[in-house]
């Protein structure tokens, strides 16, 4: 290790939360001043392979004395993240009150409500009983806990169920390639989703780009870091974020929501009228119609960007064919019998149905077999038959 140990220097990066648009909190970041004064980062340090780990552990400690000395220098308020591997808890299991960070909290007197210890070990074993025993004593004296690269490895579920964070820190390269995937965007809305129902906050780091701040914005987590909004400095108090980007992001995001629901509205509205133009002009009567004729003909009259029309009953099961429009024709295929009721938005459909509304539009989906991006209109007619109106968008 080529590192003159005195230089090794604290940097905090901000952290942003939606509910507040301000800084929630500093993640501390490992440093080094160079003799020249330029400050360069050791983040390849810590993550070499040729780093050995008590190497690491060293100038990981100084490096969270000197953060945590000057954080309550600097007045505390915000939450402090400090990043801690697993490997380095567990020897620590029948006397966890010795932790370093525990007792840097109380020699500068920190409130140990204040800080988030950042789990960062990529190895998890879900059977280990010691670290566990260490994250309880973190949270018994006030501490939160997040983990760092949530998504990376099989085994999140394993981490998320045995160490119960409070945050989840996304894996950067998701919000990288999220830019340029609809795959990735649709799972941070995943994990955003998943995150909510079991009570867990989401934080999106590594942002660089607005595109990646909007998609991120738009995915619903409350917690934001990245370059974009602030780099790194010496203090808490001086590592002031462009403030003006993360509002902007806010606002585009709650215009582009209004925006949405208003659509939506037009959308359903318009898809309505179509219908219901048809099925005035020529009723449909279940004794007289053909079921299958009937409603090609209802797809005929229909704009191009209609991919297929076919009903089933109240509890979701197929009764006609599946009535696929291809070019200016009815190709019927015969799904006749199979249920839909699995199907999430049918399940919202039935709501929608049992407060009284007669017709419902889902929202923006892709194809299983096409990848094409779709909607389904459905609308009751009758007692017991639910239209069913794929429609490209």
């Amino acid at each position: 290790m080529d590192y003159i140990l005195e230089n090794l220097i604290p940097h905090f990066q901000p952290i942003y939360s939606a509910d507040t648009g301000r800084i929630y909190a500093h993640e501390v970041l490992g440093r080094y001043k160079e003799e020249n004064g330029s400050v360069s980062s050791m983040g390849k340090f810590f993550t070499g392979k040729e780093t050995s780990g008590e190497d690491a552990l060293m100038c990981d400690r100084i490096i969270r004395r000197k953060a945590i000395r000057r954080y309550a220098e600097d007045g505390g308020g915000s939450y402090l993240f400090v990043n801690v591997r697993l490997a380095w808890l567990t020897r620590f299991a029948d006397k966890p009150e010795e932790m370093p960070t525990v007792q840097f909290a109380r020699e500068y007197g920190v409130d140990f409500t204040k800080l988030v210890i950042e789990i960062t070990e990529d190895e998890f074993f879900g059977d280990s009983a010691d670290y566990i025993k260490v994250i309880a004593f973190y949270k018994d004296i006030g501490c939160r806990i997040a983990i760092d690269d949530y998504g990376k490895d099989a085994s999140q579920i394993d981490r998320l169920s045995a160490l119960a964070p409070d945050i989840v820190k996304i894996d950067m390269d998701f919000i990288h390639r999220s830019e340029h995937s609809h795959f990735y965007r649709e799972y941070l809305r995943l994990i955003t989703a998943y995150a909510d129902k079991v009570g867990v906050e989401i934080l999106y780091e590594g942002i660089e780009t607005k595109p990646q701040l909007d998609i991120c914005v738009a995915s619903k987590g409350r917690l934001f870091q990245g370059y974009l909004l602030a780099m790194p400095g010496p203090h808490t108090q001086s590592a002031l974020a462009p403030c003006g980007v993360f509002a902007d992001s806010l606002a585009r995001s709650a215009e582009a929501l209004q925006e949405k629901a208003e659509r939506l509205n037009e959308y359903r509205n318009y898809w309505d009228a179509k219908v219901a133009e048809f099925t005035r002009a020529e009723p449909f009567d279940p004794f007289t119609h053909d079921m299958n004729e009937y409603f090609s003909r209802l797809c005929l009259s229909l704009p191009d960007r209609v991919r297929r029309v076919y009903i089933c009953d109240r509890g979701g099961r197929q009764l006609s064919y599946n009535l696929d429009k291809e070019g200016g024709a009815i190709r019927p295929a015969d799904y006749r019998g199979k249920s839909w009721a699995w199907r999430g938005y049918y399940r919202e459909a039935v709501d929608v149905f049992s407060s009284g509304m007669s017709y419902f539009l889902t929202g923006e989906y892709r194809d299983v077999t096409t990848k094409e991006k779709m909607c389904t209109y459905i609308r009751l007619i009758g007692e017991d038959m639910v239209l069913h109106i794929d429609i490209s968008v």
